[in-house]
């Protein structure tokens, strides 16, 4: 982006024309912007209607950059979302828009860290990034107690920090060790399918998460039951996970969308279909986020709902099904652990990949 930046305002550097850079506060909206940067408001109302809604919700914190010319507007790069930003330029006294993507910065970084307090202290100081910790927590917690590391043990961190005008936005952790006097744990990114495993290629994750979301309470498990609403007893096929309207909802293991849409007492549901012959289903949703089709892949994790109340429902609930091989069985008896691992060509090419992975970052395999 560095690079993009630069090749986009040479004409104006060369003339002294100032960048002025903001930051997008909490309170800030798209109206206030135009106002305080004296423009007029009919950049906004001459919108279309999808990036009207864009620029309703500028992510907080974003960086904004604005070019002038003697405090005179000549234009300005607005992220509307991590990959897309929204450009307004002034020429001859006319203000045009458009969305261009944003450009990132790479760079390669590496960190080892031994932990002398606890982990999100120890690895923020040798860092100052406060997601690396949370990342390495999700790449490891089905095989290590957080709770109860070992004070002495080295974290190894090797990964892609994503720069936008030098300024770290996220981070891609290519590669992570966890060492102490009991274990020692790799797990490398495997860039055919971007899961993490281990030198063996087996891999860190189960096939499936405990939960497709963070629960205060189940209302309702898997058996015979007395329904709420149509007050007779009925069979329930899945487990009812209680939280307040609008809890992201993940997908528990990677799949293929099936069904996206309104199923009768289900109300707003989504289907996935998985490896092995499972279908998961997330039923009585309140919608999906932008992108989530008929047809898509998405990777264990991904956000494909929100908790709602749609449907034969008696209050704000996911009712969550698990299928196999054509029958209903209870996700709360589902091998959440089960690992998956390589075999044949696909574990040949991750051999390979680690081995000169390795070699190119000084990194010794047992």
């Amino acid at each position: 982006m560095k690079k993009f930046f630069i090749l986009l305002f040479i004409p104006f550097i060369l003339f002294a024309y100032k960048v002025d850079i903001q930051k997008w506060k909490s309170y800030k909206t798209f109206y206030n912007f135009l106002k305080q940067n004296n423009l007029p408001l009919s950049i906004y109302y001459n919108l279309p209607i999808n990036l009207k809604r864009y620029v309703r919700f500028i992510p907080q914190n974003e960086t904004i950059f604005l070019l002038k010319e003697n405090n005179d507007f000549k234009e300005a790069l607005i992220p509307i979302n991590s990959e897309k930003q929204l450009q307004i330029i002034k020429t001859d006294n006319k203000y045009n828009t458009k969305i261009i993507p944003i450009i990132y910065n790479e760079e390669r970084k590496e960190v080892q860290v031994t932990i002398d307090n606890y982990l999100s202290y120890d690895l923020y100081k040798a860092t100052h990034l406060s997601i690396l910790t949370n990342k390495i927590i999700d790449i490891f917690n089905d095989r290590v107690n957080f709770r109860t590391l070992p004070k002495g043990t080295t974290i190894t961190v090797v990964y892609n920090a994503k720069k936008r005008f030098s300024e770290i936005k996220d981070v891609k952790i290519l590669y992570a060790q966890i060492k102490n006097n009991f274990y020692t744990i790799n797990a490398f990114l495997n860039p055919y399918d971007g899961r993490y495993y281990d030198e063996k290629g087996k891999s860190l994750k189960g096939m499936f998460l405990k939960a497709p979301l963070r629960y205060k309470r189940i209302s309702s498990k898997f058996g015979m039951r007395f329904h709420p609403i149509l007050h007779k007893w009925r069979m329930h096929d899945g487990v009812d996970f209680v939280n307040k309207i609008g809890t992201p909802i993940h997908a528990v293991a990677d799949g293929k969308i099936i069904y996206k849409g309104w199923i009768r007492g289900y109300g707003r549901s989504v289907k996935i279909r998985h490896k092995n012959g499972y279908i998961t289903l997330y039923a009585h949703l309140h919608g999906w986020p932008r992108g989530i089709y008929v047809g898509k892949w998405v990777k264990q994790g991904t956000v494909i709902g929100y908790l709602g109340n749609s449907g034969l429902s008696t209050g704000p609930h996911l009712h969550f099904g698990v299928m196999h091989n054509g029958k209903w069985i209870n996700p709360l008896k589902l091998k959440h652990n089960v690992k998956i691992t390589l075999y044949g060509k696909q574990r040949k090419k991750f051999l390979a990949y680690i081995n000169k992975f390795s070699k190119e970052n000084n990194i010794a395999l047992k």
